[in-house]
């Protein structure tokens, strides 16, 4: 008699797994300042463990966050919100003028330089520094995720942020794999410089959404 309602709880708690996991790739897919670097340090070997759960531990601390408590907190506060909101804004738009500068004039091909060259510090600094240290990164995981969860409660929650966690370690993941197999290509300048007016292309699109989404 038991198990019925064992498999019932399971499928109702499989839903919101999956509606987490949904929502963290696609705020994930949009290639973000993180995505970048982490695509431009792949490329060269070495590190790629340390990038994956750098990267993915951080998403998970915030999405944390976000959803016990701190996500509530920064929605509440119009002042928090737009001191958040327009911190991203110009993050990304300083991201992406950078990148646009490198695709007009090209930059150097990391692909090509000494592996010695870049210590693993500093790649674990940058990589720190762009999950946890820009409003960026905190809006995604804190504010959205953050958000979407508060209409959940219990071990639907506790399901929903488990899906958005594990979306995380399996972008990551990918991104740092398909990287490293695509790093032939990069070989070309052409290519590095394709993929800076990429990366400009969508942290003016990222950016301009959220000047029209926010109720300025």
């Amino acid at each position: 008699m038991q198990r019925p309602s064992v498999h019932k709880e399971k499928t109702v708690l499989n839903f919101p797994f999956v509606e987490g996991l949904g929502l963290a790739l696609g705020l994930l897919v949009a290639l973000g300042p993180k995505d970048t670097y982490v695509i431009k340090h792949s490329v060269r070997a070495g590190n790629a463990i340390a990038l994956v759960l750098i990267c993915s531990i951080s998403d998970v601390l915030l999405i944390f966050l976000g959803v016990w408590g701190l996500g509530a907190l920064i929605t509440e506060s119009p002042v928090l919100l737009a001191v958040t909101m327009a911190g991203s804004i110009a993050y990304l738009v300083f991201f992406g003028c950078q990148a646009l500068a490198g695709a007009i004039k090209g930059t150097e091909m990391i692909a090509e330089l000494p592996h010695s060259n870049v210590a693993r510090s500093a790649v674990v600094k940058g990589a720190l520094f762009h999950s946890l240290l820009t409003p960026y990164a905190w809006l995604d995981t804190v504010f959205v995720i953050g958000t979407v969860s508060a209409t959940k409660e219990g071990m639907v929650k506790v399901a929903f942020a488990s899906g958005a966690m594990s979306a995380s370690f399996f972008w990551f993941a990918f991104l740092t794999v398909g990287s490293r197999l695509a790093a032939p290509l990069f070989k070309n300048k052409q290519v590095w410089r394709a993929l800076d007016a990429v990366v400009a292309v969508s942290m003016f699109l990222l950016a301009t959404k959220l000047v029209a989404d926010f109720p300025w």
